[in-house]
C-alpha cells in the first residue's frame, strides 16, 4: 500500500515538472523526433537475439534496410492544425511539414491530446486509443517501433513524442 502511494506521488511530481503551455506550437516538439532519434538503436535492434550470437555479431553496426513513414495529423487545434510526416530510412530520421499519400501509420489527434501525451498525463498507446482521443490508421506498431529508437533526455521534461 505504501509502495503504491509512493509510486503515485512520484508520478504526480514528475507531471508537475513537465509543464507545457496551452498555447504551445506542435511543430516545436515534433522537430525533436529527428533530434532524439538514435541511429545506433536502429542499427542494432537485437532485443530478440542473444548477445554474442552469430546473427547478432554478423549484423552489428550495419544499418538495416528498413523504412517506415508516420504522419501526425492534428485537427480542431487552431494554429496547430495540419500534418507532419516522420520518415525513417537508412538509419536516418527526418521530419517534413505536410502529409504523404503512402504511409505506414497515420496518427490523428488534437493538439491538446498531444500536449497531454508530451507531459505524460495521457499514455497514448493504451488509454488515448481506447477512449478515442487518438486514432491510428495503418500499422499501429510502427509508432511503438519509432518510440523504441528515441532517446529522450531527462532534461527535456517531456514523457513521450
Amino acid at each position: 500500500m505504501l509502495k503504491q502511494f509512493l509510486m503515485e506521488l512520484a508520478v504526480k511530481q514528475r507531471w508537475k515538472k513537465m509543464q507545457i503551455p496551452e498555447d504551445y506550437n506542435v511543430e516545436d516538439y515534433l522537430k525533436k523526433i529527428p533530434e532524439y532519434f538514435c541511429s545506433e538503436s536502429f542499427a542494432n535492434p537485437s532485443n530478440s537475439e542473444k548477445p554474442g550470437s552469430p546473427e547478432n555479431s554478423k549484423n552489428s553496426g550495419k544499418i538495416p534496410n528498413r523504412k517506415f513513414t508516420l504522419v501526425y495529423e492534428f485537427h480542431d487545434s487552431g494554429k496547430n492544425d495540419g500534418a507532419w510526416t516522420v520518415t525513417v530510412t537508412d538509419g536516418k530520421c527526418t521530419l517534413t511539414k505536410g502529409s504523404v499519400d503512402e504511409f505506414d501509420t497515420l496518427i490523428y489527434m488534437t493538439a491538446e491530446t498531444y500536449r497531454r501525451i508530451l507531459t505524460g498525463k495521457l499514455e497514448h498507446t493504451r488509454l488515448a486509443y481506447s477512449v478515442g482521443a487518438v486514432r491510428y490508421f495503418g500499422n499501429t506498431l510502427t509508432h511503438s517501433e519509432l518510440n523504441t529508437y528515441l532517446k529522450i533526455p531527462k532534461t527535456a521534461n517531456i514523457a513521450a513524442l
